[in-house]
């Protein structure tokens, strides 16, 4: 599917500096959506594509914005200046941490406590025409647990948020970016129509390419990063960082 995914997590002024690194600030994130209504871009959601029957033609001039983990704080900013400009995002929950904290960057990395939306608040992203969609249950790497523990924790995150909010739940986003095997298997028999990657060799729409926009970004890497050049440039990008990446580790 060849469209710009992006993805973001905080956009707030003056984060804790443990958080720096996954926030921009108000102005760089008015600054992207500038240039998304400059390049005659409109957003979508994987929920519109899907109910709407949007074609490959349909979506040339459209751009999909994400928000993993949903952080309650975006209702202060981020998303009025979304509803002010008739803009959509989907936004990625973990459904085991509704109306919680990101306690898996707590635990793990020592980072600041995130306050995560509530209940009250994923419904009224869906009345805003938002699309909620799966960020696993328990916000765990997918890749390191068994395939059965993986597949439960897709699936039940699924059946969660839907019970939860009454409605149907079309994309899951891969905590850390991490793909477990036979991904495509399990969201599919869970019934996902997409997933969503960061970084990944080879792209379905089970695990497809997302870009992060950062603080660092100006206008000339933002307008990069919006083009078709840029995607292009992922083929061969991607199976490269992540086999270097690969030996690092070993």
């Amino acid at each position: 599917m060849n469209i710009p995914i992006a993805m973001l997590h905080h956009v707030a002024e003056q984060p804790h500096p443990s958080l720096q690194r996954w926030s921009i600030s108000h102005h760089k994130f008015l600054e992207f959506l500038n240039r998304i209504e400059e390049k005659g871009l409109q957003t979508t959601t994987f929920e519109e594509i899907i109910t709407l029957k949007l074609s490959s033609k349909d979506l040339q001039h459209k751009i999909i914005i994400t928000f993993d983990d949903c952080a309650a704080e975006l209702f202060e900013f981020a998303i009025p200046e979304l509803v002010k400009r008739d803009m959509k995002a989907v936004f990625y929950m973990p459904s085991d941490h509704v109306d919680g904290e990101n306690i898996w960057d707590i635990e793990e990395y020592n980072m600041a406590s995130v306050k995560l939306m509530n209940r009250n608040q994923l419904q009224h992203l869906l009345e805003l025409g938002m699309e909620v969609g799966s960020h696993g249950e328990k916000h765990i790497k997918l890749n390191k647990v068994t395939h059965a523990a993986a597949y439960t924790d897709i699936a039940e995150s699924k059946k969660s948020l839907e019970g939860l909010l009454n409605h149907t739940v079309y994309s899951f986003a891969y905590p850390y970016g991490k793909i477990p095997a036979k991904h495509q298997q399990m969201l599919a028999k869970a019934g996902y129509q997409f997933g969503l990657a960061i970084y990944t060799p080879f792209e379905s729409k089970y695990n497809l390419r997302r870009f992060a926009i950062n603080e660092t970004d100006d206008q000339k890497i933002i307008d990069m990063k919006l083009g078709k050049r840029y995607r292009l440039m992922r083929l061969i990008y991607d199976p490269i960082l992540l086999l270097r990446n690969r030996f690092e580790t070993k």
